[in-house]
């Protein structure tokens, strides 16, 4: 009888959820952080205007929320970093999806833009890289400027790609490192008070303690957004 229920369930959540297919899967060396091309066919995404996450269904009961890094209004296709370093339910799903898998979603707002023009700095680790590029997709160059700091916990062989066309972004790659004090002596090096808003996202007693530090300081003006994701 319960699993019956647990059926009927599922079958229920299911129908409330976007169906979307993978088109490709890369994994960065060494493997334990993957880029997902996803086609959403039935969702809008020419009408997002702040930074999205979609909820993917990981397991029967299981849901994991991952922020669009980039996308393709026209052609409804959005690419998903997910880091996959332990062992987690979207961990162990990730590293089973092949192309042509069908996965299912539900999108969310995560967090708005700015609320005034200028200069942006974001600090993050690596499960919030897509939240930082998503953030600059929405973003004008010319009236939001960027300083990016991602701090990855693997020695990662990053696409060339991805740096030549994100120059703003600097990655910090220190296996084992003290993240928050290699970030905080990253954005120290920089004149803080030349900011107008301040993103902080990734490991959730790293962006408190981030937005901690970085309230205490007299020069800093910026409107700060924090947002965890994990602990």
């Amino acid at each position: 009888m319960a699993n019956i229920l647990k059926k009927t369930v599922a079958g229920l959540l299911d129908k409330m959820l976007t169906p979307a297919r993978v088109l490709a899967v890369r994994a960065w060396q060494p493997a334990t952080l993957y880029e997902v091309d996803a086609h959403l066919p039935t969702v809008d995404m020419a009408k997002w205007d702040t930074i999205k996450r979609v909820k993917c269904k990981v397991d029967d009961f299981a849901f994991r929320d991952y922020t669009p890094a980039l996308w393709n209004a026209d052609q409804n296709i959005c690419t998903l970093y997910i880091e996959a370093g332990h062992n987690g339910a979207g961990s162990r799903w990730v590293q089973r999806l092949k192309t042509g898998d069908e996965i299912l979603l539900s999108v969310a707002h995560a967090a708005p833009l700015p609320a005034q023009e200028g200069k942006i700095l974001c600090l993050a680790d690596g499960s919030a890289l897509g939240h930082c590029l998503g953030l600059k997709q929405l973003t004008d160059r010319q009236k939001y400027p960027m300083d990016v700091a991602v701090y990855l916990h693997d020695p990662y062989e990053i696409p060339t790609s991805l740096t030549e066309n994100n120059t703003e972004f600097e990655f910090i790659t220190q296996p084992h490192g003290d993240r928050l004090a290699l970030l905080e002596k990253w954005y120290t090096a920089r004149d803080v008070s030349a900011y107008s808003s301040i993103y902080i996202a990734g490991n959730i007693p790293m962006v408190t303690a981030l937005r901690r530090k970085l309230k205490a300081l007299p020069a800093v003006r910026a409107r700060i957004y924090s947002h965890g994701f994990w602990s």
